[in-house]
């Protein structure tokens, strides 16, 4: 029996929860509805008054989830460097903003924040008391074009290896080998001919060269720039690498773009992924975090959820 555990970002839900179509209560009762346990808030999308949100709402919102028997997980900060017009925030800003959330997060019932880059080495490792105080393991998401190897995420993670109160949320967006459906239709909206993008496909899954794809083809100026896009964003880290990530991962990102069915995708390679993960022992949550409202607010996303939850259990139950 696995200790992996099924999970969901509401975020996955953005374009019902900005249209309007859902509001907050809608959306846990529809990922419930849909077999979904574990929560994660993305906090300055859906938590009003963001940055600093009322203890009210905070503890409603802990009652809504008790409501439809649902377990908070992730509590997703963000740093807004943009805060001030002259300048960036500064150390001790980024330190405060970041304490404040993770208070935010316990008193709502979230055991992990997720924070980002803007929290350095140097500042995560400065969190640590206020980790230790809470209660609360303070993670940063291991985003596309990001892997282990860059320097930044050498010093993360010897920091993750040494305290049990840090980790890494690795993305899926890391192993993206290839281009999803909705990229490729955007693309030929955007005057891509759907030839000449057909062959860069063909020769990107061969692995010829960006510079000779470009060259051989005869692409315009516009599609040589998408196609050194593509090449750039559909270079995946080896999955192997979930070997260094996985013992210091208290939570994962299950990223995806367009299921068509509930069986495979075709952008991340989640026939090998999945199975790793399981044979590495890792226990807690996998969130289904669909993305593909990025290239087409129109797809039905219970479906897409529906889909991801199919592909889970084929290769986790």
């Amino acid at each position: 029996m696995s200790n992996i555990k099924l999970g969901v970002s509401l975020y996955s839900l953005s374009s019902d929860f900005i249209k309007g179509r859902l509001n907050i209560e809608e959306c846990l009762k529809t990922v419930a509805d849909l077999g979904f346990k574990g929560i994660e808030i993305v906090a300055a999308q859906t938590v009003p008054e963001y940055p600093h949100p009322s203890d009210e709402w905070l503890y409603s919102f802990r009652d809504l989830l008790d409501k439809y028997d649902l377990v908070p997980v992730c509590y997703s900060a963000y740093i807004d460097n943009g805060m001030r017009t002259e300048r960036d925030m500064n150390r001790e800003e980024i330190i405060q903003s970041t304490y404040n959330d993770m208070l935010y997060a316990k008193k709502a019932g979230f055991p992990i924040v997720r924070t980002q880059h803007s929290v350095s080495p140097e500042i995560l490792e400065a969190m640590l008391p206020a980790c230790e105080q809470l209660d609360i393991k303070l993670t940063v998401e291991m985003h596309h074009p990001h892997y282990p190897r860059v320097d930044v995420w050498e010093q993360y993670i010897e920091l993750m290896t040494k305290h049990t109160h840090l980790g890494v949320v690795p993305d899926f967006s890391i192993f993206q080998k290839k281009p999803h459906r909705l990229l490729v239709e955007r693309l030929v909206r955007a005057g891509f001919r759907e030839d000449k993008l057909n062959s860069v496909l063909e020769y990107h899954e061969s692995q010829v060269p960006v510079a000779e794809v470009i060259r051989e083809l005869s692409l315009t100026e516009e599609e040589a720039g998408y196609t050194e896009e593509l090449y750039e964003k559909f270079n995946p880290t080896p999955v192997e690498d979930l070997k260094t990530l996985i013992p210091i991962s208290p939570y994962i990102h299950g990223k995806f773009y367009i299921l068509d069915d509930g069986e495979h995708d075709p952008c991340i390679p989640y026939d090998e992924i999945l199975p790793m993960i399981k044979e590495l022992g890792y226990s807690g949550y996998i969130a289904a975090e669909y993305e593909g409202h990025h290239f087409d607010m129109s797809v039905d996303t219970p479906t897409q959820l529906r889909n991801y939850a199919s592909i889970f259990r084929k290769y986790i139950d």
